[in-house]
């Protein structure tokens, strides 16, 4: 193994290295990331910790947070993943991404603590993440949970409130063969006395079970917490009040309401919520790659829905939003390791024709495989062109379809990131 690009300021250098630097791309445990934070100090990273997790939903919580946050002039920081296309949004000082500089400062730092001790590719986000936010000690932090919940990296740290979003049968091989298993999993960011709110309004009974047994407030969306849309307005009442937004631009479909009114009821204990400053959050809040339309002739829609319940939403707001005799021509990667079966199934209905390409990597999957699994999925043979990878299954639907009708780009954040990279380029 290649030595550390100890004291340098390349960014790429450190993310190669750490890239190949653990045996395994996820090792979940809290014990060796533990070592190395208590070595760095430990240190407070916020005033207030909120930590989201959840299966779907997770990135559009943070971001209706850091939207929230700004427009009320709060100091807030956030850690998500993965990236779209730079890996510095994944650690966001109100709102923009971290410098190149004191992120390779962070891993130096990180690099000179760990002593023996391997991190994986995660685990060296989420310390630079945290010693980043400690420099700065905004008043919020905004954690997204990796993987899972209870082993995952982010929950070394007690957060203040949580925010649940769906559960969803994903990450089965690490987190369980049943809802209840993997519920059971993301419990684990719970503690005694916590502040805790549900953005889906049937969630699982364990997580409910769970944070009334540990003595927090519980709020669930369609209970405590609601929102209805009317024309071109959204009417939320929390516990702080009743609040009427204009309906948010960037983050469209109905399933957003849930994130959006459990990220501000628990906001709203740490700061006064003024109705002037949520219209601002509603007009700002922005998260690229999920629900994205990009108007023209024809109209693209860039979602990355990589498992059941994300399809789901995606083909329901696809039927939503049609216009009369658009057909879907779907350009479509998607890893190894998900349900590509319900993937097509839940698209199949509303697809005009599906156009495959493979996504490289440890994870990735031949076109070959993807079509096998489509055709098992109920897809018909004419139906399905096979490209040797995005970009080139792009250009064949780009092809196929007239000025009326839509190609949708989803699957994969990977394959989301390659057309946009695309784009950038060839634009």
């Amino acid at each position: 193994m290649s030595a550390t690009p100890r004291g340098g300021n390349d960014l790429v250098a450190w993310l190669s290295w750490q890239e190949t630097a653990h045996p395994k791309s996820w090792d979940l445990g809290l014990a060796r990331i533990g070592r190395v934070w208590r070595v760095l100090g430990a240190p407070r990273i916020a005033e207030h910790i909120l930590t989201v997790a959840g299966t779907n939903g997770k990135g559009s919580c943070v971001a209706w947070g850091e939207a929230i946050c700004r427009a009320h002039g709060v100091a807030v920081a956030s850690f998500t993943s993965p990236h779209l296309l730079d890996y510095r949004e994944r650690i966001r000082i109100d709102g923009e991404m971290v410098a190149a500089e004191p992120l390779c400062a962070a891993f130096d730092r990180i690099d000179r603590a760990r002593g023996e001790v391997s991190l994986t590719f995660f685990e060296w986000s989420a310390l630079a993440a945290f010693l980043v936010m400690a420099e700065r000690r905004p008043r919020v932090a905004l954690l997204e949970v990796g993987l899972g919940g209870r082993l995952d990296a982010v929950n070394l740290l007690d957060a203040d409130a949580v925010v649940f979003t769906s559960i969803g049968l994903d990450h089965r091989d690490w987190l369980g063969e049943t809802i209840e298993e993997i519920a059971g999993e993301k419990a684990g960011v719970l503690r005694k006395r916590q502040r805790v709110a549900f953005a889906d309004p049937d969630p699982p009974s364990l997580l409910l079970d769970r944070a009334m047994a540990l003595g927090g407030e519980r709020l669930r969306y369609g209970r405590e917490l609601t929102a209805v849309s009317e024309g071109e307005r959204l009417s939320l009442v929390l516990p702080q009040g009743r609040y009427d937004l204009p309906l948010p631009p960037h983050m469209p479909g109905a399933h957003q309401y849930g994130h959006l009114t459990a990220v501000a009821a628990l906001l709203g204990n740490w700061f006064a919520l003024d109705a002037r400053a949520m219209a601002v959050a509603s007009r700002e809040a922005n998260h690229p790659g999920r629900l994205m339309l990009k108007d023209g002739a024809p109209r693209y829609l860039i979602d990355v829905a990589h498992n059941d319940d994300s399809a789901a939403v995606l083909a329901d707001h696809l039927a939503w939003i049609r216009r009369p005799n658009e057909r879907f021509f779907i350009v479509c990667g998607i890893l190894c390791d998900k349900d590509h079966h319900a993937i097509f199934s839940q698209l199949e209905p509303l697809a005009a024709g599906w156009f495959l390409g493979s996504l490289f990597g440890a994870r990735g999957t031949a076109v070959e495989t993807l079509g096998e699994h489509a055709r098992k999925a109920g897809v018909a043979a004419d139906k399905l062109v096979s490209c040797p990878d995005i970009p080139h299954a792009l250009a064949a639907a780009q092809s196929a379809a007239g000025a009326g009708d839509m190609i949708v780009v989803m699957g994969s954040f990977v394959t989301v990131s390659e057309i946009l990279t695309h784009w950038s380029i060839n634009e």
